[in-house]
């Protein structure tokens, strides 16, 4: 009896669980278009484009329309940590990879009013 009841638990825990899927640096390679918030909550115009690539190091270097906004990033879990310039200033994001490929996250930028900094990266 009791391991009828052993294993209906691990099964039900089994079940239940809630899936910790881990992304890594090769898992987020690619080509994705972009759209998203400025830090005051306004819309970007249009979509963008992203090349996320990786260095002999292993980072993830990040080019935004063609090189005008350059990053780099790690990822950890189901995050993406990236590092940026903006238009001379710093600029912080954490994104989330999703099961589909695509990321979603938010994005500070250092001395811009507001915390509404937003992007979806969907790959092409």
């Amino acid at each position: 009896m009791k391991s009828i009841f052993a294993l209906a638990l691990v099964g039900m825990l089994a079940w239940s669980a809630p899936s910790f899927a881990q992304a890594t640096n090769a898992s987020v390679l690619g080509n994705y278009t972009v759209t998203g918030t400025e830090t005051d909550g306004t819309k970007y115009d249009g979509e963008g484009t992203l090349a996320v690539t990786m260095d002999k190091s292993g980072a993830l270097e990040l080019k935004w329309d063609g090189g005008k906004y350059v990053g780099i990033g790690q990822v950890e879990g189901s995050k993406l940590f990236v590092g940026s310039v903006a238009e001379g200033k710093v600029v912080i994001m954490v994104m989330d990879v999703k099961p589909d490929g695509s990321l979603e996250g938010k994005w500070w930028r250092r001395t811009d009013a507001g915390t509404k900094g937003t992007e979806v990266w969907k790959k092409k």
